[in-house]
């Protein structure tokens, strides 16, 4: 189907616009996750918590009900306005943060860090569905390339301002408040970031006009088309009949994040245990390559991507991904290996860089093979195996390696080469098999 001009004027108003904003709100959701991560010291000290306690709060609690919840927010956004759904999910993930600041045990703690992902389990599903129709077929990689520079902005700031701001509250003796009681001072951590999300929800949900649905389809999708129900029937229906390239995208792509998620939770770990920098160092360090490899790797795959469509190299997005998946599995284990931390942050930069590359291309190839009415729920069903893998077991895998495995806590880079070595090389298969079903013409 080909959008009339006045439809595709109508549904691209405001398309640079709305990257930007979902791309800011993408970087506050992942400042609001990993700011968790430089808490690992004080949070454990405080609460009295093994690695793998902490592996659970950090990914398996905000994975449970992010990836859960998800699949229904797949089925609301196919059939509601994503703008609406996008804003109210900032405004809930952003409370549930500031929630984590209450917290005064385990329990407490796991169950805030769930309220977060249920916030979350609406953005990414609406933001794909969303800028679909937004943008053209050729020009979806590199917009989904600005979302994705979210992640390395929001992580990068949690490790630039969040390392400064836990040392700075680690001086701050215990904080007694009326009715509240007795709070630990990282605890203040949750309320300065988780807040301002709600400025952003607002924003949103102002500027951005709905999107029409389809308008910008130019290029040949699955039979099924951009109109009639988006019901999970239907979908369910579609899913199977497609089933070899969606599995090959979503397990590819899914191992791709689960590293990924390993590599950001556990490398700051390593260069605290073995290196033995402080939190500052590390945050420093990890927040300047994140912020400029990160957004320079997911930029850079969305503009190779087109390049490579407009020259009529097929599948491209795919081409690069399985690309991606061995460029990270070289520079991980180089990161993790390194006996010294100066040679150990090349390697964290190439990491970076290869965990960024894809950021933008797993999405606009997903849209290739999904029509319009489904693309919410495909969305939140990739979602659902990736952070499962990539929340839920990746960085918990790592610390089971390490406790229960070599029962030492200053081996987590030998645990954290395993989980590579076992993961990457299958992706990187994963994704070449399926390349021939996600042939995107170069004329759109």
């Amino acid at each position: 189907m080909t959008a009339s001009p006045a439809l595709a004027d109508s549904t691209r108003a405001r398309p640079a616009l709305a990257a930007t904003l979902f791309m800011l709100a993408y970087l506050v959701s992942f400042l609001d996750r990993q700011i968790l991560v430089l808490m690992i010291e004080p949070i454990q000290r405080d609460l009295g918590l093994t690695d793998t306690a902490f592996s659970l709060l950090h990914g398996t609690a905000f994975a449970l009900f992010y990836t859960i919840i998800g699949l229904f927010m797949g089925r609301i956004v196919d059939s509601n306005s994503r703008v609406r759904v996008i804003s109210i999910s900032i405004a809930l993930w952003s409370i549930a943060t500031a929630f984590c600041g209450l917290a005064k045990n385990f329990v407490t703690l796991f169950v805030a860090r769930m309220a977060v992902g249920i916030g979350e389990a609406g953005l990414t599903p609406g933001v794909y569905s969303a800028m679909s129709d937004l943008f053209r077929p050729r020009e979806r990689a590199r917009a989904f390339g600005v979302y994705a520079m979210g992640i390395y902005f929001g992580t990068g700031g949690a490790f630039l301002i969040g390392g400064r701001l836990v040392e700075w509250l680690e001086a701050i003796p215990p904080i007694e408040l009326p009715l509240l009681g007795s709070f630990y001072s990282w605890q203040l951590a949750f309320f300065i970031v988780g807040l301002p999300g709600l400025a952003l929800a607002l924003a949103i949900v102002l500027l951005i006009p709905e999107p029409v649905r389809g308008a910008m389809e130019e290029q040949r999708v699955p039979d099924e088309g951009a109109s009639g129900s988006g019901n999970f029937r239907d979908f369910v229906k579609h899913y199977r009949e497609h089933l070899r390239p969606y599995l090959g995208h979503n397990l590819g792509f899914g191992l791709h994040m689960l590293c990924s998620y390993a590599l950001i939770s556990w490398l700051p770990v390593i260069f605290l245990r073995v290196h033995q920098w402080s939190i500052g160092e590390i945050g420093l360090a990890m927040g300047c390559l994140l912020v400029s490899c990160g957004p320079v790797g997911a930029l850079l795959g969305g503009f190779w991507a087109r390049h490579l469509t407009v020259r009529g190299v097929p599948a491209s997005d795919i081409r690069l991904g399985a690309l991606a998946c061995m460029g990270l599995c070289v520079s991980g284990l180089w990161a993790a290996y390194s006996s010294t931390p100066e040679f150990a942050l090349i390697g964290v930069g190439g990491a970076i860089f290869f965990m960024a590359l894809p950021g933008g291309l797993n999405a606009s190839s997903l849209q290739t093979i999904t029509p319009a009415k489904f693309r919410g729920q495909a969305a939140a069903l990739f979602l659902l195996v990736g952070n499962v893998l990539g929340l839920g077991v990746g960085p918990l895998a790592v610390a089971l390696i390490t406790d229960y495995g070599f029962s030492d806590k200053q081996s987590v880079g030998q645990s954290l080469q395993w989980v590579l070595i076992a993961a990457l090389p299958l992706a990187t298969w994963l994704l070449w098999r399926v390349r021939s079903h996600f042939q995107l013409e170069s004329t759109v």
